[in-house]
């Protein structure tokens, strides 16, 4: 079953970039979405993410965010 999650990653934050990527390199063929970065780009950097329930649980926490396409499934 498919799941939902957001994620934030802090730009000036070398351990959450590498951890997204790992996940990301792991997980990414198994997606059925992967949104764009709608961060601004210089802070932060956010997407919205769905796809294998394993695969969501196994995003890092320190990366994680509620959002409303998370919690309540709005794009």
């Amino acid at each position: 079953m498919n799941q939902r999650a957001s994620v934030c990653v802090s730009s000036d934050s070398p351990e959450e970039e590498v951890a997204f990527a790992a996940w990301l390199e792991r997980w990414k063929e198994k997606m059925s979405f992967i949104s764009e970065d709608y961060g601004c780009g210089c802070c932060v950097h956010q997407f919205d993410l769905e796809g294998p329930s394993e695969a969501v649980a196994a995003l890092p926490e320190k990366i994680r965010a509620m959002t409303d396409w998370s919690e309540k499934g709005k794009r």
